[in-house]
């Protein structure tokens, strides 16, 4: 969701002007040359960062200012230990952020930080999203593992469903798999699978002879497929985002785009425009608009549209979800609660917002990966939520196992009249 959002802002800063210039610049963020010499100052650079350009106090009741009075004592001990000649060890300095910042809203989020007595240490990641994912009662296991699984499930597809033209595409760094599920009664199910939401940067290169092309004729194929096939042999069918780690959000003019008549408010964003936690600039629409190049009713033909999402559909692979179960009356959306990252990101946004990612990592011994802008859906801000399923089907009930899921989205499919 990081790419192409550059359109919102600019948007944003239309309706809402010029950005208010303070007497100084609080946000430090990759314009400034301060720098700091300690562990304290480097956890004073850090909080100031965040209390200023973090766009989601409105939402997260983190006590800001107790973690400032909390931790600096802690990290001011870490100093006081090196310049006693001791050493400080990366579990130490990991378990004060991880106290201080590791259970903040935005689930984008990722702190990185380097031991600057020790800079050969690696680096330090503390990840709020995946520290609360984790806490959830049908958390399975880490992101890595499931998406492997997940493409040891489709794999072996053929082997549990009765399925023709399969195909599995790598388009580093992104996964596709196409196939067509046949029901008992003939009529056929066009399933996609996607690791990303990047398949309207792939689709441009439709007939070039490389991966790239290869995946646009994948993604081509599961889209004229739906565009043609007659009604009666199309039962309907699947975009599954389980594993979806984000991507374009241009990827809506294609998955929702085909699919609308007319123009539709999929969500509203805003930045932070000024120095306090509360300046915002005013709520801008995103409108997705049908789309010419692959177009069907299926509304008026009353054709069933599943996604599948799970914990770790995250991002675009969230956020595409909830927009089609939003703005299309025939979908139905069948898995776990998504992952909760809804706040777009673009880099080397100081020039343009109060907030975003800040730091360098090689140079500055610190890099804050944060959202850029705060996104409304159906009126609420679901970061750290994450979107709940029309239907619940949590692996952890299964032993783990991605079947049962795909199993709920062809039976509601075979059921669907």
């Amino acid at each position: 969701m990081k790419r192409n959002i550059i359109v919102l802002a600019i948007f944003a800063l239309i309706f809402s002007g010029c950005r208010k210039e303070a007497d100084y610049h609080p946000y430090l963020g990759e314009t400034s040359g301060l720098a700091y010499e300690n562990y304290s100052g480097q956890f004073d650079y850090i909080w100031k960062c965040i209390s200023t350009g973090y766009v989601f106090w409105d939402v997260d009741d983190t006590d800001w200012d107790a973690v400032y009075e909390e931790y600096m004592p802690k990290f001011e001990a870490l100093d006081a230990k090196i310049e006693a000649g001791e050493t400080v060890g990366i579990s130490e300095i990991k378990a004060l952020y991880d106290g201080a910042m590791g259970r903040l809203k935005d689930h984008h989020m990722n702190i990185q930080v380097r031991n600057m007595f020790s800079p050969t240490d690696t680096v330090i990641p503390i990840r709020p999203g995946f520290n609360e994912v984790q806490t959830r009662d049908y958390y399975v296991e880490d992101y890595s593992s499931s998406e492997k699984h997940l493409l040891e499930f489709l794999i072996f597809l053929n082997t549990m469903y009765d399925i023709e033209s399969p195909e599995f595409i790598v388009a580093d760094p992104v996964f596709y798999f196409y196939c067509l599920i046949k029901l008992p009664d003939g009529r056929k199910i066009p399933y996609l699978w996607q690791s990303q939401a990047q398949l309207s940067n792939l689709i441009k290169y439709l007939g070039a002879p490389d991966p790239a092309g290869e995946a646009a004729a994948l993604i081509d194929r599961w889209f004229t497929t739906i565009q043609n096939t007659p009604r009666e042999q199309l039962a309907g069918f699947i975009l599954d985002n389980r594993c979806n780690t984000g991507g374009s959000i241009t990827d809506l003019d294609y998955v929702l785009g085909s699919f609308i008549n007319t123009p539709t408010e999929i969500l509203k964003s805003r930045y932070k425009e000024g120095p306090g936690r509360l300046e915002y600039s005013a709520w801008v629409p995103m409108i997705v608009n049908p789309l010419e190049t692959y177009h069907r009713d299926i509304t008026a033909e009353n054709i069933p549209f599943v996604v599948l999402c799970d914990i770790y559909s995250i991002s675009m692979g969230e956020i595409e979800t909830i927009a089609i179960k939003n703005a299309l009356p025939t979908s139905y959306i069948i898995g776990e609660r998504t992952f909760g990252a809804t706040g777009p990101l673009i880099t080397k946004a100081v020039d343009l917002t109060y907030g975003g990612i800040f730091g360098d990592i090689n140079t500055m011994n610190h890099y804050v990966y944060t959202s850029t802008f705060e996104t409304m859906i159906d009126g609420q801000v679901m970061e750290g939520i994450g979107f709940t399923p029309d239907k619940t089907v949590n692996r952890k009930d299964h032993e783990g196992s991605y079947k049962p899921q795909l199993d709920a989205a062809i039976e509601y499919i075979q059921n669907a009249h």
